[in-house]
């Protein structure tokens, strides 16, 4: 009876999994220990899917066309970077007598789809922290916590190249989404990161003092030209919810003000946005703007991108501005191609007349998904569905057309900020005990005053240094924060200490060896402490060591 009994439960799973799409592609789940693993196919409030497949086989295809994209352009042969993953991809700008490979912008995508397929696939981890390193590695030479935009098989290539402001976004949110994926314990703490690259690299560097996003670190921060295809509204709104800084809900309003402005004098009609926009009040950058087209005035191949940035702030956060754009752009569309995602061309005017000659997936992918937005676009989604799942071109278009895959089955899913509230800071405005001082006004406790403006430094020139803070009881910790004036550690570990007196037996809790300044949020496993200890080992400029901030978290 019992034989029975599982025999039927076995095929009433059957039964359900195959009528109603419940099966995900067969996959090793939770491979590296994955909080989100493919398939989340998530159901986002008003907005619609593909109605005439089910849900398991949206997942299958999406799977297969990972598959297909992965062999074909994910690569780890970098001869100048070992263990370095990029996406192969060709580029549009000068590389400078280098033999590009790849791009930032490649980089970004390859990030997010990695850590969206993570689960499906159970290397996804290493090659998503491969693609990690070589983003880390190549550096921009304008500023350090920003990727260079080009990726090229020479050392020399490492730091070479300025930046690119769509790539440094897609990276840094990709590592909001490996926070929530995998969590930010490991070897590479993915919150710290992101949040550093947030602040330290992307609004430092491409937030204007109008609240535009500039094109890149070499461009100037009162700037009016921006570039459409940047404003990933969605991703500005991760960087806010990490963060808590106001900055990038003021540049999300100005950014739907430029829109809403540039419409509704240059395609009332349309809803079409120009690749590049120049000016105040905006309007269409001129021809061979940036020497990249002829046709940066027009909705080209940068612009083509578009209307799956403007949809997912609706799907993801409910704003009505994305829907109202994203509802302009698909009426038109469909008028335009008859109902017929295959008619799409693959450029238009900003008065909706065609200037392509041939669809593609870069240019019909983003209107398919822009549809999701308003029910009416049912057979629209559909069609589009059918197109776009064994669409395969090249770099560009497959690569986007597999995000648009993973949005429109609903694989791409929206990341939460910091999963714990806030603990409290143990060491604030109590003793702190340093090995040296540079002189009055560097006193230790000026690095747990709760000041930003003050800070402790040791003298100038020497390791070892050190600093500790008595948290006056045994508490149990959970993290150290460690915010550096320019003088900062390269090398250093965190140790504790319970001793009921003065601190003599130490337990290294923490090390590294590649620190580069700015803030360091250190996450630890839950355990006692009185004492807490930044050991600096080797200092990473010529000056000494130096914190503006020294916290300990917990209880």
């Amino acid at each position: 009876m019992m034989k029975l009994q599982k025999v039927c439960l076995v095929l009433l799973c059957f039964f359900i999994a195959t009528t109603f799409g419940a099966v995900a592609p067969a996959a090793p789940a939770n491979a590296a220990g994955e909080m989100k693993p493919f398939p989340q196919q998530i159901s986002y409030p008003g907005i619609i899917k593909p109605s005439h497949v089910t849900q398991a086989a949206m997942n299958q295809a999406v799977a297969s066309y990972y598959d297909y994209w992965k062999a074909t352009y994910l690569r780890n042969n970098l001869s100048s970077l070992p263990g370095g993953y990029y996406v192969k991809g060709n580029i549009t700008g000068d590389p400078d007598g280098f033999t590009a490979l790849g791009s930032s912008e490649g980089q970004g995508y390859g990030m997010i789809i990695t850590v969206l397929m993570a689960g499906y696939d159970p290397n996804a981890k290493t090659i998503y922290d491969g693609l990690f390193k070589t983003a880390r590695t190549y550096k921009s030479s304008g500023n350090p916590n920003l990727m260079g935009w080009v990726v090229a098989d020479s050392k020399a290539a490492q730091g070479h190249f300025g930046s690119a402001t769509d790539g440094d976004l897609d990276i840094a949110y990709s590592l909001i989404l490996a926070h929530n994926q995998w969590g930010s314990g490991g070897a590479i703490n993915y919150l710290q990161e992101a949040k550093k690259m947030i602040t330290d690299g992307i609004k430092a560097s491409y937030v204007t003092s109008g609240n535009r996003l500039n094109l890149g670190d070499w461009d100037g921060k009162d700037a009016l030209n921006t570039r459409p295809s940047d404003w990933m509204l969605s991703h500005l709104r991760a960087f806010y919810e990490v963060t808590g800084d106001e900055t990038w809900i003021h540049v999300i309003d100005h950014l739907y003000d430029v829109y809403q402005q540039f419409s509704a004098t240059y395609s009332p009609n349309t809803g079409l946005i120009s690749d590049f926009v120049v000016g105040n009040p905006p309007r269409p950058a001129p021809e061979w703007y940036l020497d990249e087209f002829k046709e940066t005035n027009q909705y080209y191949y940068n612009a083509s991108r578009v209307p799956l940035r403007i949809v997912m702030d609706y799907a993801l956060y409910g704003d009505t501005r994305a829907k109202a754009l994203a509802d302009k752009m698909v009426s038109w569309i469909k008028t335009k191609t008859g109902g017929a995602p295959a008619n799409i061309k693959n450029g238009y005017k900003l008065d909706g007349t065609a200037i392509g000659n041939y669809a593609t997936a870069v240019f019909v992918a983003p209107f398919i998904s822009a549809g999701t937005a308003n029910s009416n676009h049912q057979a629209w989604v559909n069609a589009g569905w059918d197109w776009m799942k064994n669409k395969k071109e090249d770099y560009f278009s497959d690569t986007y057309n597999l995000l648009n895959l993973l949005f429109l089955s609903g694989n791409w899913w929206k990341p939460g900020g910091a999963t714990v509230p806030e603990a409290p800071n143990l060491a604030l405005n109590k003793t702190a005990v340093s090995s040296t001082m540079e002189g009055v006004g560097f006193e230790p406790d000026k690095a747990i005053d709760g000041n930003q403006m003050t800070r402790w430094a040791s003298r100038e020139g020497t390791d070892p240094e050190w600093i500790y803070v008595d948290l006056g009881a045994v508490h149990q910790i959970t993290g150290v924060k460690l915010r550096w004036e320019v003088a900062y550690a390269k090398r250093y570990k965190i140790e504790i200490s319970t001793d009921s007196g003065a601190p003599e037996h130490w337990q290294e809790v923490y090390s590294t060896s590649s620190g580069d300044g700015g803030l360091d949020e250190i996450p630890l496993s839950p355990q006692p402490a009185r004492y807490v200890r930044m050991y600096g080992i080797e200092r990473g400029t010529p000056y000494g060591y130096s914190l503006y901030e020294f916290e300990v978290t917990g209880q």
